[in-house]
């Protein structure tokens, strides 16, 4: 089968971000749930523990809970407390910032 050079390109990026996940050793929960930290960031919005844990478009809140609390002893997020100390944000750590970084190299390398 011939596969178009564009379609080849995209499968390969694919593959790479693939391999890195698993430098990091990462599941699709994981991952799932760093996204949606990093995008509440990106809109310059907050993601609250309770609020990860309502995200049952990836898991059950015990699902979540587990895979945050793996994404912290990776060293990936962090949860800082809020002034009130009953509420607790989440943010991405310098490695979970290096991680988005590689990606966006991966990307920046598949685009030549």
């Amino acid at each position: 089968m011939n596969v178009n050079q564009k379609i080849r390109q995209y499968l390969l990026y694919l593959k790479q971000c693939d391999d890195l996940d698993a430098k990091y050793n990462l599941d699709d929960i994981e991952v799932k749930l760093l996204n949606e930290i990093a995008y509440a960031l990106l809109a310059e919005s907050s993601l609250t523990v309770s609020g990860a844990l309502a995200l049952k478009k990836i898991a059950s809140p015990a699902t979540l809970h587990a895979a945050m609390k793996r994404l912290i002893v990776k060293n990936l997020i962090l949860q800082i407390p809020a002034k009130d100390s009953r509420t607790k944000y989440l943010d991405l750590s310098k490695s979970g910032w290096k991680r988005y970084s590689e990606h966006a190299d991966i990307l920046a390398a598949s685009a030549k």
